[in-house]
């Protein structure tokens, strides 16, 4: 685990009037940065999974792993979530609503120095994938990173009554707060009994040092953003507004569409590159493929940007 992080710090004006500070920590190579990589993680996890850590002598953090291979890594928290918690008497917000609050923050962020002319690399997991994408309609970035992360949705997740949103981005954006409050029962919420599970390849991690690891960077679910991320075609007008390069990676075991059915929702992308992780699960980063994936996605830059 990287320990060496710039905490980055900004004011953002919420709902309603509301203030609050958003952070994000920055990781440096020990050489002048090639690119930048913003990393949001999936629900129900904080910033730190792209920064795990350590375990039974093998390394599985992301951004460790990045900043040797000479990039910079930037992490943060969803509105919402672990350094950037909200007020609970804040009104509910869409995904669209909270990014705009991110981008209010990264508008500052990537003005650092150290990175404000590299290019920068929007690279989200499972949730977060969804959430960069939307980051892109409103801050364009030079390459985007998908990791288990797809426009594909999760239909075998969904009720009958879920099943007229598909492809309907401007019904769900107006009716969001119902059909969120109709699955989840709160804005944001706390799975007592859930969180990975060794029991489970999809769900888990390759060994209980990795387990633990994922363990610690639990949180509560941003619920519109799990719900949106479900519903196909919920942020098809953002998808198709992506023309920079991508890089799309499942785990063997991942959950959603198959890896080999993901690119053709990216009709403007000026490239898409697939990988599959062997063995890997959806939570890709606890096994020993984050490797191979690292290296890959070093190799991936070097070609596209």
């Amino acid at each position: 685990m990287l320990n060496n992080a710039i905490i980055l710090k900004t004011k953002v004006t919420l709902l309603e009037g509301y203030e609050t500070d958003f952070t994000a920590s920055l990781f440096l190579p020990d050489t002048p940065a090639k690119t930048l990589f913003f990393c949001q993680p999936g629900g129900g996890n904080t910033k730190d999974y792209f920064n795990l850590g350590q375990a039974e002598g093998f390394d599985y953090s992301f951004a460790s792993r990045m900043c040797a291979h000479g990039h910079a890594v930037m992490l943060m928290d969803h509105a919402g979530i672990g350094e950037n918690a909200i007020d609970d008497t804040h009104p509910f917000f869409t995904p669209r609503q909270s990014v705009s609050f991110t981008v209010q923050a990264l508008k500052e962020f990537f003005a650092h120095p150290a990175i404000a002319d590299v290019k920068k690399i929007g690279t989200g997991h499972s949730m977060g994938g969804m959430m960069v994408t939307l980051i892109n309609a409103l801050l364009p970035f030079d390459a985007i990173c998908l990791i288990g992360s797809n426009a594909g949705g999760l239909d075998w997740g969904l009720q009958e009554d879920d099943m007229h949103y598909l492809e309907q981005p401007e019904k769900l954006e107006k009716e969001m707060e119902q059909r969120v409050m109709n699955m989840f029962k709160a804005p944001f919420i706390n799975y007592e009994s859930g969180g990975p599970s060794l029991d489970s390849v999809t769900f888990g991690a390759e060994n209980e040092g990795a387990h633990a690891l994922l363990m610690k960077v639990q949180s509560s679910l941003f619920s519109a953003g799990g719900y949106m991320s479900m519903i196909r075609g919920s942020f098809r007008p953002e998808v198709n507004k992506i023309t920079a390069p991508m890089f799309i990676a499942a785990g063997e075991h991942d959950l959603g569409l198959p890896l080999a059915e993901a690119p053709k929702d990216y009709i403007n992308a000026a490239s898409v590159k697939s990988m599959e992780l062997p063995g890997a699960g959806h939570n890709s980063f606890a096994f020993s493929a984050i490797e191979s994936l690292c290296d890959a996605i070093d190799d991936w830059t070097g070609a596209v940007l």
